[in-house]
């Protein structure tokens, strides 16, 4: 039988190795050794992640633990200017909105607009029925669990923290000395004649042993091993002359703002196979998709919380390698898809925006736009990262509308379509006055 891994060496910046330090230390055997090598402190940068993410849910990580390390909480992210200069819309995380005899409320709307030959005002009134991004709008917060049979159960809070805040929350709750810390940058991996890595040595000369090493360092360039997935929306916004401005602090929500100049420097890229032998590059050594909707943390948070699933690692490892590999793609594939949809969707007047607008989506994307606007459906996918009702709520604000609805909605009498139409608008605002403003929100908590 081969053995088990008994030593795992992590290092990077201290924002990025407790992340997934921390998750190794809650699944590991209590007999496996970790010993993280903290390059730097990383850029202190506030990250929006959903309060429900699995990864906060394997560490038991909630609401009060956050707000005590100082994080604040939203209903959605704002989008400035991807429909136009001087625009403004609510891209909210949602759960399904409530259907009407079995069919997606949006369905139904668009049937009582075709009747009444309302079908340009079609975006505006489906616009009422968006308790998220109404909430989110008005200041309000609150959490599913507060109301779970009412409309709260839609709420997709985020968690809105500073990376090095969250960094010492995940450190601090590593019971008594499990991890051995050391500061240091690594120089350089030393392999055996297989390929294998044998140890890391450090600038300062050390050099440490390990079973498996987990690699988080930054490049300005990316990693030079690998092949990489193909991310042309990234790839053209990097080298044109526009960008996107992120402000994660700008009033309630995180900010991002389509811009006519370019924004810092990225060199997006995503390697297809970052675990290979027993080396394993996760987060900015494995890819760099942007801070759009928190693409890189998100991407990060899901690695830490796949990496776990696939362990204890067995000495030979070529299995784990293979499922983690698998589902990094995956990830990779989903959040691009996510990040690439404001630039695709975009309906600005500068030439750059529009030859985004030209280049071809991920299949995914492409295939969600394509079948919401020519019949109103929504495909899912495996390892999504947003809600359906995300994704409709986002095409239906960038005007991808569907072009027929299902014709179920025909057969009901109109009358009683309206009396539906108005029991769920009624029940929405009812949610809304009950939502309690960000300050009471954060009263619970010991935060005004």
């Amino acid at each position: 039988m081969t053995r088990a891994a008994g030593s795992y060496l992590l290092f990077g910046d201290t924002v990025d190795v407790w992340p997934v330090a921390a998750l190794l230390a809650a699944q590991l055997p209590a007999g496996v050794e970790i010993t993280v090598v903290e390059t730097g402190h990383g850029q202190a940068s506030p990250i929006a992640l959903p309060l429900q993410d699995p990864y906060f849910r394997a560490l038991e990580i909630g609401a009060p633990e956050l707000a005590e390390a100082g994080a604040r909480f939203a209903l959605g992210y704002t989008l400035e200017g991807f429909r136009g200069a001087g625009t403004h819309m609510i891209a909210a995380p949602t759960g399904d909105l409530p259907a009407i005899a079995g069919l997606a409320l949006h369905q139904v709307l668009r049937c009582v607009a075709e009747k009444a030959g309302a079908l340009d005002r079609f975006g505006e009134h489906y616009e009422g029925f968006r308790l998220c991004a109404r909430a989110a709008a008005g200041g309000r917060m609150a959490l599913p669990e507060d109301a779970p049979d009412s409309p709260f159960a839609m709420l997709g809070p985020l968690a809105i923290i500073d990376r090095m805040a969250l960094a010492r929350l995940l450190r601090d709750r590593i019971a008594g000395g499990r991890i051995e810390r050391l500061e240091g940058e690594v120089a350089d991996l030393l392999r055996d004649g297989c390929g294998h890595v044998s140890s890391a040595r450090l600038a300062d000369g050390r050099q440490l042993e390990a079973d498996v090493f987990v690699d988080l360092r930054r490049s300005s360039e990316g990693p030079d091993e690998g092949e990489r997935s193909p991310l042309p929306l990234l790839e053209a916004l990097a080298m044109s002359d526009i960008g996107i401005v992120t402000d994660p602090i700008a009033g309630v929500m995180p900010t991002f703002s389509a811009s006519s100049s370019a924004a810092p420097a990225l060199t997006p890229y995503a390697l297809e196979a970052p675990w290979a032998a027993n080396l394993i590059r996760l987060g900015p050594a494995s890819a760099a998709l942007g801070p759009l909707f928190s693409a890189d943390a998100r991407l990060l948070f899901l690695q830490a919380t796949h990496l776990a699933e696939c362990l204890p690692a067995t000495a030979e490892m070529t299995v784990e390698a293979r499922r983690f590999n698998r589902l990094h793609a995956r990830s990779v594939e989903r959040l691009y898809e996510l990040v690439g949809a404001p630039l695709h969707l975009n309906r600005r007047d500068e030439e750059a925006w529009q030859d985004l607008r030209a280049i071809a989506p991920p299949e995914g994307l492409a295939l969600r736009i394509e079948q919401f606007r020519s019949r109103g459906r929504m495909p899912e996918f495996d390892g999504e990262v947003a809600d359906r009702q995300f994704w409709i709520d986002l095409l239906i604000g960038f005007s991808v509308l569907p072009g027929r609805h299902d014709r179920r909605a025909e057969a009901f009498d109109p009358r009683q379509l309206d009396a539906a139409l108005g029991a769920v608008r009624g029940q929405i605002e009812q949610a809304l006055a009950a939502m309690p403003t960000q300050a009471q929100f954060m009263q619970r908590f010991g935060n005004a």
